[in-house]
């Protein structure tokens, strides 16, 4: 069992998509996670999001699931759905849906050009 509190896993990386810290953010993230993203994402190239903040808008237990509906923000709002899973002794992002808004999409194709460097 991971020694963080989901909830402190979950807050942290929120800080991070705030802050902009892609390391952090993507160390979140699993490989599968990142891949379902990026084959959704539709924006073209653009800037990132400017965040000033985020509040859990909801959070549920699916089976060792635990799934967090985060709203995001800033110049432009958008909201992710988070599947959070224990995975080798810390939690993890497993599946992440993030809307179809502006914002949503400046984020997807950060998270896109992010991953095309490493």
């Amino acid at each position: 069992m991971p020694r963080t509190p989901i909830e402190d896993a979950v807050k942290k990386n929120c800080q991070a998509v705030v802050a902009g810290d892609l390391a952090n953010i993507m160390a979140d993230l699993t490989a599968d996670a990142l891949g379902n993203l990026i084959a959704n994402t539709r924006s073209g190239p653009g800037t990132t999001p400017a965040l000033t903040g985020f509040s859990i808008e909801n959070s549920q237990v699916k089976g060792g699931d635990h799934v967090f509906t985060v709203k995001f923000a800033g110049d432009e709002d958008f909201t992710t759905v988070a599947t959070w899973r224990e995975i080798g002794g810390t939690w993890k992002i497993a599946d992440l849906r993030i809307d179809q808004s502006a914002g949503g999409n400046r984020l997807l194709e950060m998270l896109r050009v992010v991953r095309e460097l490493y």
